[in-house]
């Protein structure tokens, strides 16, 4: 039976409904991420779960995550899509909505934007950026006036994203 994949692995998993799996438990949590974290701490860092009756491993391990994304990306072709993907062909689908060779292919061509020592070096100018956003909410708090939080984020976001290096 599909319902001891996990147990013919010695996996932990949470006690399952069949047809749904965990399915019911997650949509009727609060917030899906309290339910994950309920049962990593019950469970540990790597644990199962079934989406209807197809297995899940749910990671919270980083070493292991690590090993998985970084060191042995090429061995890995794709994800799974998630409960909340929208199905698209589309040759826009951004990341976090591609699969399989699609998201491996935008993978390789993020990856180095995000490598330790660009993250480093776009420190300070991120810095720069949150302080003039924390003088203007001053400025607004020091004169006891309304302002619009969003509006002032958004100025921030686009300063952060098109300031030289």
């Amino acid at each position: 039976s599909r319902y001891q994949y996990f147990k013919s692995r010695n996996i932990p998993t949470p006690k399952l409904e069949f047809f749904y799996g965990n399915l019911k438990i997650l949509w009727n949590s609060k917030l899906l991420s309290r339910q994950l974290q309920s049962w990593t701490k019950e469970f540990g860092k790597i644990y199962g779960l079934f989406e209807g009756s197809l297995p899940v491993y749910v990671v919270s391990d980083v070493d292991f995550l690590h090993e998985v994304f970084i060191k042995q990306f090429s061995n890995f072709n794709g994800r799974k899509p998630n409960l909340f993907s929208t199905k698209s062909n589309s040759e826009f689908v951004h990341l976090f909505d591609a699969h399989n060779l699609r998201w491996k292919r935008q993978r390789l061509v993020i990856n180095p934007t995000f490598s330790a020592v660009k993250l480093k070096q776009m420190s300070p100018l991120v810095n720069d950026s949150i302080n003039e956003l924390m003088k203007k909410v001053a400025d607004f708090a020091e004169k006891n006036e309304e302002f619009n939080i969003y509006s002032l984020y958004k100025r921030m976001t686009m300063d952060v994203i098109f300031k030289p290096p």
